[in-house]
């Protein structure tokens, strides 16, 4: 493998697999990353978004319409780096048989005592279960991990036939990090370890066995400034399901609009 130094963001040196593409934190080998994930992360990181249980239970169920039309249907997910579990949540209340695994014993304790939510407090490496999941997703967590090598080896366990993986992260070669640069949100250092691009992310599932990857990219979508000042015309428009019309709409703004993540869906076969 070869290696090169990519760059340096605010102080902290990132370097890129020259075989891959992805681009990765330099971490020293004492680095305990779960330190990073106490409290002070979650208020800043997450009680600023002002996390709302309805606007999760809206892209659960926009998600679900669309997997379902697009692949199969769900009927038990894993939702992997739950943070409070609002997730789990949000599909228990559509009617699925829904986990979450969460490494923070803090967060833990925020998605119980405050939401009602029990989340197996591990690594996902270390989870064992009986049950095989129709979807097992991680929204924002997958560029969290230092050993995705490893935690896609234990999904490909824990997929049931024909199931499917969803990922959502930031994408390195977004118009948004280009103009940004260091400023880039993406960036989140030091708590985001590896930064894909739609190239560097289709290796590494390829390399680990997924044979069908679609991409989706996002974009700065007009329709959410109307939360900031009309947020009952944003409800009714985020309450629409997928469509494939929707869809076609969605595909040349990505090249209209600005944006800065993608969704992966992979399978196995």
């Amino acid at each position: 493998m070869k290696i090169s130094n990519y760059r340096v963001v605010n102080n902290y040196r990132l370097h890129q697999c020259k075989n891959c593409n992805v681009v990765f934190l330099d971490l020293t080998p004492s680095s305990n990353t779960e330190e990073f994930y106490d409290e002070k992360y979650f208020e800043t990181y997450l009680y600023d978004v002002k996390y709302s249980p309805e606007l999760f239970k809206l892209s659960a169920s926009y998600y679900l319409s669309y997997l379902e039309k697009e692949f199969r249907n769900i009927s038990t997910v894993l939702d992997v780096g739950s943070g409070f579990g609002l997730f789990v949540k949000a599909f228990r209340e559509l009617g699925i048989d829904a986990d979450g695994v969460e490494i923070s014993s803090y967060s833990v304790k925020i998605a119980k005592d405050r939401f009602q939510i029990d989340l197996y407090n591990c690594d996902l490496i270390d989870f064992s279960s009986s049950k095989k999941y129709d979807l097992i997703t991680f929204y924002h967590s997958f560029e969290h991990l230092t050993n995705p090598v490893e935690t896609l080896q234990k999904v490909k366990e824990l997929l049931s036939s024909n199931g499917i993986l969803w990922i959502a992260l930031p994408n390195i070669m977004s118009l948004d990090r280009f103009i940004h640069k260091d400023k880039w949100n993406g960036w989140s250092l030091p708590f985001h370890i590896f930064h894909y691009s739609p190239k560097s992310i289709k290796y590494l599932l390829r390399q680990e066995g997924f044979k069908y990857i679609k991409i989706q990219k996002s974009f700065l979508n007009p329709i959410r400034l109307l939360k900031r000042y009309n947020s009952k015309l944003y409800f009714k428009f985020e309450r629409k399901k997928y469509s494939k019309l929707k869809e076609f709409f969605r595909k040349p703004a990505t090249f209209i609009f600005s944006g800065q993540n993608m969704n992966i869906f992979a399978k196995l076969n």
